[in-house]
């Protein structure tokens, strides 16, 4: 992984062993099964942060359980900025896990007031 885009900080390289970006209909571990995750039913268990037994690792979408989950793409996308936003933490614990609205920055930068 090279640059990292963090608003107001310009370009922060974070290096990691891996990132698998994985798309499709059908959930399918594969290899991730031996890479020691705590498994259930052939899904990775998370947290309700989507952090899995290792580490520093964060899963989301239908590749994962956790209690009270429910297997919905809508629910994919939440679960992946959940897991994006508490590895931000992991890796810098000064930054919060809501980045805050992707508006916040124009309404400042426009001096109005909600």
């Amino acid at each position: 992984m090279t640059d990292v885009a963090v608003i107001g900080a310009g370009l922060t390289e974070v290096g990691c062993d891996s990132v698998v970006a994985a798309l499709g209909f059908v959930a399918n571990p594969g290899p991730l099964l031996g890479w020691g995750f705590d498994v259930t039913d052939r899904k990775i268990v998370v947290d309700t942060a989507m952090r899995t037994s290792r580490p520093g690792v964060f899963a989301a979408g239908d590749v994962c359980s956790c209690p009270g989950r429910v297997p919905l793409i809508a629910v994919g996308f939440g679960e992946a900025a959940t897991a994006v936003n508490h590895a931000a933490v992991h890796l810098d614990p000064t930054v919060s896990t809501f980045p805050g609205h992707s508006t916040d920055a124009l309404v400042a930068e426009a001096g109005l007031l909600i």
